[in-house]
């Protein structure tokens, strides 16, 4: 079968089977079996695939219409400028979380920043991008999952980041004992009834410790919260990833142990999405 018929046929089977992307996903799928890129399935439309292939391909189309993730399928994403190492094991990296690299750009121009803490790392997607854009700044993640942190490692060695940062377990806070300029975390946040309605490709294909924030979605953050002064330094600055309908109550919860919002900001659609704060300043009479 031809290339063009075979690309038509799978985008129209995910269309049907409501899958947005589906014409994007026909393509990924067809340049990883035939290890094409994009020039090459423009020009190649009438390429003859082979049935050993054309069985690999409708393999991948299967498992998509089942609703696994494409990047889940072949175990990377493209974020912020680098392709990450993923699993079943890790949060699939979301575009809206870049928007936390562009604020620690923006703030690293203005402050002196030598080291950065990443809260729930995960694959470390965060704190390695800041870190590829800032070679003498030093970054440690931390995650509760042992695999999490295996993954995370494989990433910093793939970006050749490995002597800049440092990854082990810790339940939040509990196993941090050095200070830093600037922590950064996209914690869980969905809440716990919340998780069952979540599209299918999340709920299953995601790991619940990186969904699931408790009853409320606020669990992680108060834990963050209620530990931080001992972690931070005097001028640090913190950076939140939130749900789009959580920044009153998250700004409460830090509020109350005396940090002082800095700025909120929204995402592409306008919604909340990240808070800075930083420690709250005590006046001297």
């Amino acid at each position: 079968m031809f290339l063009n018929k075979i690309q038509k046929k799978m985008s129209k089977n995910f269309l049907i089977n409501g899958i947005e992307t589906h014409e994007l996903d026909a393509r990924i799928i067809l340049k990883e079996v035939l290890s094409f890129n994009d020039k090459d399935l423009i020009l190649n439309q009438d390429f003859l695939i082979s049935k050993n292939l054309i069985n690999k391909i409708n393999s991948f189309e299967l498992r998509r219409i089942k609703g696994e993730p494409i990047s889940k399928i072949f175990k990377k994403r493209d974020f912020y400028n680098s392709t990450f190492i993923i699993s079943e094991d890790v949060l699939d990296p979301r575009p809206e979380t870049e928007l936390i690299i562009d604020i620690v750009n923006d703030l690293i121009k203005n402050n002196h920043v030598k080291n950065i803490l990443d809260l729930g790392t995960g694959s470390g997607c965060i704190l390695l991008s800041i870190l590829k854009e800032h070679k003498t700044i030093i970054g440690t993640g931390i995650d509760l999952s042992k695999k999490a942190i295996d993954i995370a490692i494989k990433n910093s060695r793939k970006l050749s980041l490995e002597k800049q940062s440092n990854f082990f377990i810790s339940n939040w806070l509990d196993s941090i004992n050095d200070t830093y300029d600037l922590i950064v975390s996209n914690p869980p946040y969905i809440p716990s009834t919340d998780i069952e309605n979540l599209p299918m490709d999340v709920k299953n294909f995601d790991p619940i410790l990186s969904l699931d924030g408790g009853s409320d979605g606020l669990d992680c953050y108060r834990k963050i919260a209620k530990d931080l002064k001992r972690v931070i330094n005097k001028n640090g600055v913190i950076i939140l990833e939130i749900g789009y309908d959580q920044a009153y109550k998250v700004i409460k919860i830090f509020e109350l142990l005396d940090f002082i919002l800095v700025r909120k900001y929204n995402d592409i659609n306008g919604l909340d999405r990240v808070l800075v704060f930083e420690i709250k300043k005590i006046k001297k009479n």
